[in-house]
């Protein structure tokens, strides 16, 4: 319908180019009076021109004649005659208008445009509101062009709506329409919500408003030059060539395009470049033209634009200087086209520079699609949230990388990533290839009969590796080089549903890999075979450490389904585009059986825990993944941990007739609704109001307290980084929360606090700060996992979870241990040795444990333990009641017993004074760490009733002693030294804890004494700054521990430089390097420091100048 040229560009694979083979859109031939297609093609609703011998009559040929009423046509207009007007109310209530009939075709359905041309009169001045087209009036329907009142800066351009009940306004930029001179103005609404604004070609304005749809058609007369009825608001000028349009129109004669995608930019990054498509818009060639940019107030060279055709484009590099400082930047970009009918048209747009990250700032992780909600975000403090995959299809049938995503997938995926890096966030893509791939039979796994099984792919098929690698180079390739894109989810939930395996080529790599000639009978399924069925097993249950069935369960868990290779190379392929700062993870890293090995060769293992019924118990699984860490072959894998958001119902809080459930080894985290549930519980029994509000929900919020108590037993360990999951959960989402359920409006709030007060100031000091190694050693056994179906798989639960609660709530800090860990690194550093569930240990193992025993170590172990093996202590297994407070009471029990059979022989270095209030400690040099978690609980009304969990906390007071006698003791929450006693070689404090709170105290040789500052006397724009802060111990050297200190560079105008906040004085020392950016205020700086132990702070002086 309208005229367009096809622009034919190419999109290279990288982030580059934001357009791609589009229409152009043609301008409107507005300079010049409408003839042909442009005056009755099908698109012209109405064309009023008031031209000599036709002066009233519609020239589209539609037959929308005018009537003059009060007005004149007149022969001086822009192309011939025109309408004239006058003012009306509050000079004369009187009015001055053509007006024709109306029709339904006058207010056209969906997309339309409304122009014309218009000449104020100097009668203007002083007059408000002018009505240049109406067929609304005071209806909910048509439209109404109004000219405003002089505001002093100009006239704004509004377009009223009526629509669905309202009458939505458009309004444009204020613009001065000097007395005596035509311009040419135009509207155009695309039916869908977006109206914009054109004077003399330029756009002027408009807004998007996606709320609002198609015009109601207009059942007035439609008028020109004044409003429908009294008060008549007439325009004091002229009016030519008016014309009603179907369809959204072009008006400028050129346009600047982006080209490139990105917008944001990381201060200092290399490269920074935009780029922008300059397009001839005219129906003839362009010649002369010249474009030129401002950016951030500064001119940027201008650049001739070659002649260009009709509907060509002209691409323009424009480099952008990151050295400015941190800040939301305006891109001014005009064009310039001289000639018969220049042209002049500026267009603004937003570039963004952002800071520069701090080492060491602990990642807070939203596990789940939150990218949408990126305030909530930002509000909460999450630093990354999962984000954007990739068509796991497209690469798989191209063999090779190749991009991740359609061409408009792939830009949407860069809008993302340029909104969240703006924002702070960096983001995490969720990979699973290998899941995708059982979708293929073809690949999944055999049973010893050849059939094929539904559950999982064989990972062994030579193909699965080089798949995986090739989605993580193509993400790698294609988004690799934002500094958004931050870190990659590698594989999530996969070996769950893994099973034995029975290819060839499983058979042969087993072979391979062992030396035996095929896979032993007896294998049953990836959890092993109980020792029972086994004919002519062990009597005593040890058993040789090359027996064909361990070997084989030992081999599959490792390396034999696959798994861990595509891990490795799914992470090698993120890695080949070189980004150093790139991470990756595996979770939930384990839900194995315990050998070393799981989720190949990513940078951090990781695991999710639902807090409940013991928020504690979050340590085990962490503990967990640093023994799985320790193993791993690359040597420097890491931890990060996650909390769930979200609780199972069922687990919890049960609906009307369904029996609570529990979470042990076998649990699939997959919620089974019984049937006859999900309405309003009638007994009269009380009911929390979510349970009356929500009756179906099955999976609801985590309490606020045990967010607190889970966030504080976690970072008491070494963790990197902290995860949570259950967007829906955690904020309103009204109707797109899906399964889960926005029943505790409180925790949110809870989890921002513990950010702000926690997180943010304490991690850069947490993350560097290593743990103390335990003389506890907590033994999970492999062997009986695969004989006697024992073991945790990360749930924490069934006996070995509540053995791990009663060492914790006994004073211990275990530490996690694998059968592999003692046959690799012996049990020399410990002096107590727990081995709970230990039915079936291999011989090598039984050995050590004998041999350590002999050497004076002890024993603790249950009923159940290898009869070869003979505890010093017996910790009797008991079966944990529903009810949670019996439950914990029973292990403090347990755990009172156990202390008073270890303390003859035993000596903790940290202990509480009460069970209530655990205790766990980390070390750096001379200097210790001592975290304290109080664990005192009772029911409430949230979910308590139920008698599943107690989650609400209660305060408590407690001495806590660590054996670092003489020490200065530092709370690094409230940033004061507190009072403490030495005597009997250990430093002993008294502290008061509010519900289900943590605290964290540095224990040191030395007193802090001072904070130092070097810093030059003077700088200017450009030049690098070296800052050292030293916090100084009564010995005079910096302190021999890692210290958490504030830094603030502020400007003179007071505003807060890049590099400010929080960071980790490793050694008492932090040594950063600022650069003066061009833009900076100049005068006196200010770097203001304040360490967090004591609370000491000291201030130093710059003065910036401009130059140099």
């Amino acid at each position: 319908m309208r005229r367009a040229l096809m622009a034919v560009v190419i999109t290279p694979f990288l982030c580059g180019l934001a357009w791609s083979q589009d229409e152009v859109q043609l301008a409107e031939p507005w300079n010049t009076p409408y003839a042909g297609e442009d005056a009755t093609g099908d698109h012209v609703v109405g064309l009023w021109n008031f031209d000599e011998g036709a002066e009233l009559e519609d020239s589209s040929g539609n037959g929308h004649d005018l009537t003059l009423n009060g007005a004149k046509v007149v022969a001086e207009g822009r192309f011939g005659g025109c309408l004239e007007s006058w003012r009306g109310w509050p000079d004369e209530d009187t009015a001055h208008q053509a007006r024709t009939k109306a029709v339904p075709e006058l207010t056209p359905k969906g997309a339309f445009t409304v122009e014309m041309w218009i000449k104020p009169k100097p009668q203007i001045e002083g007059y408000p509101d002018s009505f240049l087209l109406d067929n609304r009036y005071v209806d909910e329907s048509g439209m109404q062009l109004i000219l405003s009142g002089d505001s002093g800066a100009g006239r704004r351009l509004r377009m009223l709506l009526g629509m669905a009940g309202e009458h939505p306004t458009w309004t444009s930029n204020q613009y001065v329409f000097e007395p005596d001179v035509w311009y040419h103005i135009a509207f155009t609404y695309d039916g869908k919500g977006s109206g914009r604004f054109y004077i003399n070609g330029t756009v002027q304005g408009g807004d998007d408003r996606p709320e609002y749809g198609a015009v109601a058609s207009g059942v007035k007369n439609l008028t020109l030059g004044d409003r429908v009825g009294s008060l008549y608001h007439g325009f004091p000028g002229y009016i030519d060539q008016v014309r009603i349009s179907k369809g959204v129109l072009e008006f400028s004669s050129a346009a600047f395009e982006p080209a490139s995608l990105r917008r944001v930019f990381v201060r200092m990054e290399e490269d920074a470049t935009v780029s922008f498509a300059v397009i001839n818009k005219r129906r003839e060639v362009i010649s002369g033209a010249k474009a030129a940019f401002l950016f951030g107030g500064v001119p940027q060279p201008a650049q001739p634009i070659p002649d260009l055709g009709p509907g060509q484009r002209h691409i323009i590099d424009l480099d952008i200087d990151t050295r400015l400082r941190p800040d939301v930047y305006r891109l001014a970009a005009t064009i310039e086209i001289a000639g018969e009918n220049p042209f002049r048209s500026t267009q603004e747009f937003e570039i963004t520079i952002v800071p520069r990250p701090l080492p060491h700032t602990m990642p807070v992780v939203m596990w789940g699609g939150s990218l949408g909600q990126m305030d909530w975000l930002t509000e909460l403090g999450f630093t990354h949230s999962l984000g954007i995959g990739a068509d796991f299809g497209k690469i798989w049938e191209a063999g090779e990388p190749t991009e991740p995503a359609t061409e408009e997938g792939m830009e949407k995926a860069i809008a993302s990533l340029d909104k969240a890096l703006a924002n702070g966030i960096g983001v995490v893509s969720g990979l699973s290839p290998g899941r995708w791939a059982n979708s293929k039979e073809e690949l999944r796994r055999v049973a010893a009969d050849g059939k094929h099984l539904d559950d999982d792919v064989c990972g062994l098929f030579p193909e699965m590796s080089k798949f995986c690698y090739n989605v993580g180079a193509s993400v790698s390739k294609a988004y690799g080089s934002h500094p958004a894109m931050q870190a990659a989810m590698v594989h999530t939930e996969v070996r769950g549903h893994t099973r034995p395996c029975y290819h060839a080529h499983d058979r042969e790599a087993f072979k391979v890999a062992t030396g035996l000639d095929d896979i032993p009978d007896g294998v049953q399924t990836q959890r092993g075979t109980r020792y029972q069925a086994i004919p002519d097993f062990p009597a005593d249950r040890v058993i040789p450490d090359d027996y064909p069935l361990y070997v084989y369960y030992k081999w599959f868990w490792k390396e034999g389904d696959g798994w861990n290779a595509m891990h490795s190379a799914l992470h090698e392929g993120l890695k080949s585009g070189g980004n150093d700062d790139f991470w990756t993870f595996h979770d939930p890293a384990v839900r194995v059986a315990s050998v070393y090995g799981n989720g190949g060769d990513v940078d951090y293992l990781s695991h999710w825990t639902y807090s409940y019924p013991d928020p504690i118990r979050i340590g085990l699984c962490s503990d967990e993944l640093f023994c799985m860490a320790g193993g791993a072959t690359r040597g420097d894998q890491q931890v990060m941990k996650m909390t769930q958001i979200i609780w199972y119902r069922s687990q919890t809080a049960p609906e009307p007739g369904e029996e609570a459930s529990a979470q042990t080894g076998d649990f699939a985290d997959q919620d089974v609704r019984p049937s006859g549930t999900g309405s309003v519980d009638a007994s009269g029994r009380y009911r929390a109001a979510w349970e009356r509000e929500i009756p179906d929900a099955r999976f609801v919020t985590i309490a606020p307290m045990h967010l607190r108590e889970a966030l504080w037993s976690k970072i008491s360990r070494p963790i990197q980084g902290i995860m949570y999951h259950g967007w829906g959960s955690l904020v309103p989402l009204e109707d797109k929360h899906g399964a889960y359920r926005y029943t505790n409006p409180e925790t949110k709030w809870e989890l921002k606090r513990l950010v702000n007060t926690v997180v943010r100031p304490l991690g850069p000091t947490l993350m560097q700060i290593p743990d103390r190694k335990s003389d506890v050693a907590f033994l999970e056994s492999f062997a009986s996992q695969m004989f006697a179906r024992r073991g945790t798989y990360g749930w924490n639960g069934g006996w070995e979870g509540d053995a791990y609660l009663i060492l914790r709530y006994a004073g211990l800090q275990p530490r996690v241990i694998y059968e592999e860990t003692i046959q690799q690194e012996g049990l020399a550093d410990f002096k107590i040795l727990v081995m709970p569930a230990c039915d079936v240990l291999p011989q090598s193992v039984v050995t050590a444990a004998q041999a350590f025993q002999k050497a004076g170590g002890i024993i603790v172990g249950d009923e159940n333990l290898c009869p070869v093996v003979k505890p010093d202590i017996l910790l009797p297994t008991q079966v944990r009641p529903r009810e949670a407070d019996q439950a914990r009471s029973n292990n403090i029990a347990a755990a009172a017993k156990l202390r008073s059979e270890l303390d003859a022989t035993y000596q903790r270095y940290a202990e509480s004074s009460t069970p209530d209030v655990i205790t766990r400690v980390r070390s750096y040099g001379s200097t210790d760490y001592l975290f304290a978690v109080n664990d005192l609980r009772e029911f409430g009304d949230y979910v308590g009733h139920h008698g599943l969990v107690m989650e609400n906390g209660l305060p408590t007071e407690a001495e806590l002693s660590i054996r670092h006698p003489g020490a200065h003791v530092y709370n690094l929450l409230s940033n004061r030294e507190v009072t403490a006693r030495s005597g009997e070689g250990s430093t002993t404090i008294a502290e008061r804890f509010g519900p289900c709170e943590g605290r964290v105290f540095m224990v040191t040789d030395q007193a802090i004494d001072r904070v130092q500052i070097s810093v030059p006397e003077a700088a200017a724009a450009g030049d690098r700054v070296d800052i050292k802060i030293a916090i100084v111990g009564d010995d005079g050297q910096p302190m021999d521990a890692i210290v958490p200190v504030k830094i603030d560079l502020i400007d003179p105008s007071g505003k807060a430089a890049e590099f400010s906040g929080y960071y980790g004085a490793k050694d008492g020392v932090v040594q950063l390097a600022a650069t003066i950016a061009p833009n900076d205020v100049p005068g006196l700086w200010r770097i203001h420091v304040r360490e967090l132990a004591s609370g000491l702070t000291a201030d130093a002086y710059m003065r910036v100048t401009a130059t140099k």
